[in-house]
């Protein structure tokens, strides 16, 4: 085969890391519970379950620990990263980075850029793209790009069970370890009123059918516009922004029906359009039942006049084409839901993790509702390895995780069911090796940041703070009852601790989003804090 190394750049992913909330949302409960038939969800979308946030934990919170996790695996210092992006539509602050905080939770230089992108599922691609250009304009060497979100709607809504949370981080850079970008993109962009959310709106507008097509429509113009850009390329594998992994499927049928067919039909020598409607009928009986695939081309291509040889030509085809090339990562949206911007990107992930081969080839096509799309290719470097085995892996968080009923579900999205949360001492595990999290603070526990002239607090609190909160912990003291939410203990070198612990429990350490009810927030009002709150670690072996 020609070589296609003249498509890539060498700009690329140098390092790349993954998290997801523990507690998730079993599909089959929700259908019983919703008087839903659960094939409707298990068939009919292709999803099993759904991750959904913990009480105070948000795009900071899972941010940061995929970009700790990103740095971590490369073992890139956070001084030499110079900028950090995050793409997300689920905004904490209207104004104020995400960003910043997570640039300095992360210990990233001062020094750096730092940008949120909003345009719904296609920020945190958009946010790449920047990164691409100014680390070739040399204004910047090594990026971190985060992609995070929580996708939420309505109690008993249709878009309920395509709900998810997730992030990835990218460290992007020139020589990377892992994949290469290609030179070109395809890009295709319109004013579609598919779905939004107004300002001061917790759940979007969608419009099923609509929202449908327009999402088809843009990943084929996306696709066009990169072969004109490039010219025919041929992909290893095909990853596609996954609201749902039925949908990306429906991609790959577009791809294969409206752009393939003539290939096909070269192959077979009959009419394009006989080979076009069995192969529409042949992918739709294999969309509502992927077990059946070996066997999915049957009689009616048999009544076209195709020899046995002919069949086994083409089930071949599709089984390359399909299976192997695009159900394998949709066990991502399957198991986490949609993730928003994290979803191409932890699909990606998975690949490479799992069955990525040094000079594959990955076709992305990232869809952002509004509406827009890019297209690209990434291809993997000979040291991808070495950099991608290391934990937590994709399928660790597969494992990491805690079944929640229905009612706790509701409970917990309504806002009406907290944790008990105790504090108490720890002392950093054996194994931990010096990884963490340092943070500075004022007497009152409001984070504050080091920088000269600048490192007091705002709310006019005394006291400033710097403590090392390693990453995985052992209790040490018996946990103390505590009320509210006054941060004041940071000082007394006590933690926040989730669940019910006993004294030497292995914990690991999460940033939750806590906001004071000690004192008047009319001075302060949105002001919010993140502060480490230690849970116990449910399986060590997807750690250590």
């Amino acid at each position: 085969m020609k070589s296609d190394k003249h498509l890539f750049s060498n700009i690329g992913i140098d390092s790349i890391g993954f998290y997801a909330p523990r507690f998730y949302l079993s599909l089959n409960d929700l259908a019983i519970i919703r008087n839903v038939d659960p094939n409707k969800y298990k068939k009919g979308l292709l999803t099993k379950e759904m991750r959904f946030p913990e009480v105070g934990e948000d795009i900071v919170s899972m941010g940061i620990k995929a970009g700790y996790n990103a740095l971590l695996r490369g073992h890139i210092n956070p001084k030499k990263i110079d900028a950090i992006f995050v793409g997300t539509e689920t905004i904490t602050y209207a104004v104020k980075s995400v960003s910043n905080i997570l640039a300095q939770l992360l210990g990233i230089s001062i020094n750096s850029l730092t940008q949120d992108v909003y345009n719904a599922c296609a920020a945190g691609t958009l946010a790449i793209l920047n990164a691409i250009a100014l680390i070739e304009k040399d204004i910047i060497k090594k990026a971190l790009v985060i992609g995070v979100d929580v996708s939420s709607y309505s109690l008993g809504s249709p878009g309920e069970p395509t709900q998810g949370a997730g992030a990835i981080a990218l460290v992007l850079s020139k020589n990377p370890r892992i994949a290469t970008f290609s030179k070109k993109f395809g890009k295709i962009s319109g004013n579609i009123n598919d779905f939004y959310r107004p300002a001061n709106e917790s759940v979007p507008q969608v419009f099923g059918r609509y929202s449908i097509d327009s999402y088809l429509n843009f990943q084929l113009g996306a696709f066009d516009d990169l072969t004109r850009n490039i010219g025919d390329f041929y992909a290893d594998y095909y990853v596609f922004h996954a609201p749902y992994s039925k949908l990306a499927l429906k991609c790959m049928q577009n791809i294969i029906v409206k752009r393939w067919v003539k290939d096909i039909s070269k192959i077979f020598k009959i009419e394009p359009h006989h080979v076009r409607s069995s192969i529409i009928k042949k992918i739709n009986d294999f969309m509502q039942n992927i077990s059946f695939i070996p066997e999915f081309i049957g009689v009616k291509l048999k009544d076209k006049g195709l020899k046995l040889t002919q069949l086994d030509i083409m089930k071949n085809w599709v089984l390359t084409n399909i299976k192997n090339r695009v159900i394998p990562q949709l066990k991502v949206p399957m198991h986490f839901g949609n993730m928003y911007s994290a979803s191409v990107w932890a699909q990606i992930l998975y690949i490479l993790e799992t069955s990525a081969r040094v000079d594959n080839t990955i076709y992305f096509g990232s869809y952002g509702s509004g509406a827009t799309c890019i297209s690209g290719l990434l291809k993997v470097q000979p040291r991808f390895k070495r950099v991608v085995k290391r934990k937590p892996q994709v399928v660790d968080f597969l494992k990491i995780k805690e079944r929640k009923s229905v009612q706790e579900y509701e409970q917990i999205k309504q806002g009406l069911l907290t944790p008990h949360i105790s504090l108490g001492h720890i002392e950093e595990y054996k194994k931990n090796k010096a990884k963490g999290f340092t943070l500075h603070f004022c007497d009152e526990g409001c984070i504050i940041p080091q920088i000269e002239g600048l490192n007091y607090c705002p709310k006019g609190h005394s006291g400033f703070y710097a403590k090392f909160f390693p990453l995985f912990a052992v209790l040490i003291s018996e946990p103390i009852d505590t009320n509210g939410n006054d941060l004041s203990f940071l000082k007394k070198d006590l933690v926040r601790i989730q669940g019910y612990p006993k004294i030497g429990n292995l914990l690991e350490c999460e940033i939750r989003r806590v906001e004071s009810t000690f004192e008047d927030q009319s001075l302060s009002s949105g002001l919010l804090n993140w502060t480490p709150t230690y849970i116990p670690l449910i399986n060590r072996d997807q750690f250590f």
